[in-house]
């Protein structure tokens, strides 16, 4: 048994007590299982998972079981064998992004979970070795935020695809949700749009996860390779935004003549939006053609970052934030984009400038920059903003 553990005391056994793990579980003379084994059968005993995240997870440990670090392949030991400072060599050594690192590491810590509660561990060796939340969000890179110009740019050289980024830009809705949206989902009098469906990966042997509702509704032309409709990201996903005048008049072109179970958005073929084609096919050539403009290049989803960038610039509060973009929490909506808040800097850059600009501070409840009195320079600066079509917050918020 000292053996199949690897030099150590048996999983379960308590020196001076013998095996304290109850009878039902694992046979301690039994040899116990590599971590890459128990990890698929911890995967696939999990409830809550979608097909397509099912498929990734098992995906991840076939990483990990190749992945080799100061010369061994960890994740290929028994689960018994591998120690607190095997996970830190992996953490410190393995050639990923800390975001990916802190990914599997949750998959990781899941896994020894399951194998003490199995028996095979005494204690989770992944437990105080997960990276630091605040190192994971400091390594995130900047958000992107296109200017007024920028996107008209994009969405002239976008040609066929212009409606589709316009609309990204003006609802924040994600690349799988506005391939997913029918003609009956877009109410163009009452000025809305429902999101009830996204695109969403298959799993294993092309497995699906249909709601019933919509199953009943799903024809030939709603299927796609690789993928199924399915119901959006997170119960909050599910939701009823509220459209612009102009993007009712892009619409009302978009699915003049479309039957209301017809997308609203799809390829120059006819067929549903599939974001590895059009990411090869599209995406890349558009973003080519903006850097030959010394324009850098962005995302398809920043442009979601630069339809909130615009709600905070004209004053939007969080929480409607939060619901138009579908985030299950507002921490989530604050941790994203409240550093784009500028009330506290605009308030203090308000009162050096009354000082600077001959000004008297004077602390005011009503005055949106705490001052009764204002210099020449900040009324002729504030005006000067106006006249372009954009508040000074917007300004700073939209070109960053």
């Amino acid at each position: 048994m000292v053996d199949a553990a690897g030099q150590r005391w048996p999983a379960g056994w308590v020196k001076g007590e013998g095996f304290v793990r109850p009878a039902s579980e694992a046979d301690p003379l039994t040899e116990p299982p590599r971590f890459v084994d128990i990890g698929e059968e911890y995967v696939r005993q999990i409830v809550d998972l979608s097909p397509g995240q099912r498929k990734r997870y098992l995906g991840h440990l076939r990483v990990l079981e190749e992945t080799r670090i100061r010369g061994s392949l960890i994740f290929t030991k028994p689960v018994t064998a591998i120690t607190e400072a095997d996970l830190k060599d992996w953490l410190i050594d393995w050639d990923r992004s800390l975001k990916t690192k802190a990914n599997y590491h949750g998959l990781i810590y899941g896994v020894f979970g399951y194998a003490v509660k199995r028996g095979w561990l005494p204690a989770n060796p992944a437990v105080g070795t997960a990276p630091r939340m605040s190192r994971v969000k400091q390594s995130r890179p900047e958000l992107r935020f296109l200017t007024e110009r920028e996107l008209q740019r994009a969405v002239d050289l976008a040609g066929p695809y212009a409606d589709l980024l316009t609309v990204a830009v003006g609802t924040g809705m994600r690349f799988g949700e506005l391939g997913a949206l029918w003609v009956s989902d877009v109410d163009l009098e009452r000025r809305t749009i429902r999101i009830n469906k996204a695109w969403k990966r298959n799993g294993e042997d092309d497995a699906t996860d249909v709601p019933g509702w919509l199953a009943k509704l799903l024809k030939a032309k709603h299927t796609m390779r690789d993928h199924h409709l399915g119901v959006p990201k997170t119960t909050k996903s599910r939701r009823t935004i509220t459209i612009s005048p102009a993007l009712v008049a892009v619409l009302r072109k978009r699915i003049r003549g479309k039957a209301a179970d017809d997308f609203v958005f799809v390829s120059n073929a006819g067929y549903p939006l599939h974001n590895g084609d059009f990411s090869t096919h599209v995406w890349r050539k558009l973003m080519t053609a903006l850097e030959a403009e010394g324009i850098s290049r962005f995302r398809f989803h920043d442009l979601r970052h630069t339809h909130v960038a615009w709600l905070i610039a004209g004053g939007a509060p969080l929480p409607h934030i939060q619901a138009r973009l579908g985030h299950e929490s507002i921490t989530t909506t604050i941790d994203t984009y409240g550093h784009l808040l500028p009330a506290g800097d605009e308030l203090i850059s308000g009162i050096i400038d009354t000082a600077l600009t001959g000004g008297t501070i004077r602390p005011s409840s009503g005055s949106s920059t705490g001052t009764k009195a204002k210099g020449k320079k900040s009324k002729k600066r504030a005006k000067a903003a106006s006249g372009q079509g954009l508040s000074p917050l917007a300004e700073k918020s939209v070109g960053t």
